[in-house]
């Protein structure tokens, strides 16, 4: 007789409804906001009574921070794909995280309410974001020094506040296209802001850093600045 297949053990049951209520969380909270949406709302969503959401994260704020950290494995894993690149194509690859976040607007929109929601120091995102922008400030910098050390990066140029400027625009563009996703073309904008950013990085190096445009290679000048 043949033994009949068992399904998945309590275990990994427990961690697929998990999941499945983080999605459901994730959705409203990109709806309606973190303080505009109410645990019977998700519990109701996810097909679960509250207790029992409770059971899974203690509380609102447990979720919500459930929520977040899921988000920000996808830009964890980007960063990481970033860091193994030559400094020259880590620019070049930005346009690639904008047609990730197009593909995934819900996971954008969801990003952009809880950073809203998270400005205030006593709300339950407040110190995760903090926190995150001063890991994400980190490793644009750090990207910054290795550019410079290689030369292909001016060595004028202020890591720290260069890195912030950078995450700032990346942020207000991607706002930008979450309010009018019918003009604003979110790929196209990052493409030529990372060509922009290039130009401002490199200018008046000489044509052996990477980052110089072929042209410039050909005719053996400096990247110009104006």
């Amino acid at each position: 007789m043949t033994p009949s297949r068992q399904g998945p053990g309590r275990q990994e049951r427990a961690r697929l409804r998990r999941e499945e209520i983080i999605t459901a969380a994730g959705e409203m909270f990109a709806r309606g906001g973190f303080r505009g949406t109410s645990l019977a709302d998700v519990a109701a969503r996810a097909g679960i009574t509250e207790p029992g959401l409770l059971h899974h994260f203690g509380s609102k704020a447990g979720l919500l921070l459930a929520v977040i950290e899921r988000r920000d494995l996808d830009s964890e894993a980007f960063a990481l794909e970033l860091l193994g690149m030559e400094p020259s194509g880590r620019l070049r690859a930005l346009p690639e995280f904008a047609r990730r976040n197009k593909q995934r607007a819900g996971l954008a929109k969801l990003f952009t309410v809880l950073v809203a929601e998270s400005l205030e120091p006593g709300s339950p995102g407040h110190q995760h974001f903090v926190e995150r922008y001063r890991a994400m400030r980190a490793i644009v910098a750090d990207n910054i020094r290795s550019a410079q050390a290689d030369g292909v990066a001016r060595p004028d140029i202020d890591p720290v506040a260069k890195a912030t400027e950078i995450l700032a625009t990346l942020d207000g563009l991607q706002t930008q296209w979450l309010l009018d996703p019918d003009t604003v073309d979110i790929v196209a904008t990052v493409e030529s802001y990372a060509r922009t950013l290039e130009h401002d990085l490199a200018c008046g190096l000489p044509p052996s850093g990477d980052l110089i445009a072929e042209p410039e290679r050909r005719e053996g000048g400096a990247r110009t600045c104006g």
